[in-house]
């Protein structure tokens, strides 16, 4: 095993989980991170705020471990957001596959 996750927020799926359930069971997903050290995989999509508020409250779980929000799709101004936070951003295909996102 070499990450937890994938775990996050998602909100363009709620019709698959909603969006307040997400909220909750990625809170609680970083308590595995914490118990067995590994760094995060995660996913977010056009939910940066509430997705950062999370992790801020629980920066004392990961902050030794750090994480990857994969396939990245969301703003320039988000990325900067995830990257302050010491994270870092994947880019595939998905990422680049509209005129907003490439730039």
């Amino acid at each position: 095993v070499a990450a937890v996750g994938e775990m996050g927020l998602d909100a363009d799926r709620v019709q698959f989980c909603a969006f307040e359930t997400q909220e909750k069971f990625f809170e609680l997903q970083l308590n595995l991170v914490e118990e067995c050290e590994l760094p995060m995989f995660l996913h977010m999509r056009a939910a940066c705020t509430p997705f950062l508020d999370i992790l801020k409250r629980n920066r004392k779980k990961w902050e030794g471990v750090g994480g990857v929000v994969h396939s990245f799709t969301d703003s320039l101004t988000d990325a900067e957001a995830i990257l302050s936070e010491g994270l870092y951003i994947g880019l595939n295909g998905c990422s680049l596959k509209t005129e907003e996102n490439l730039e």
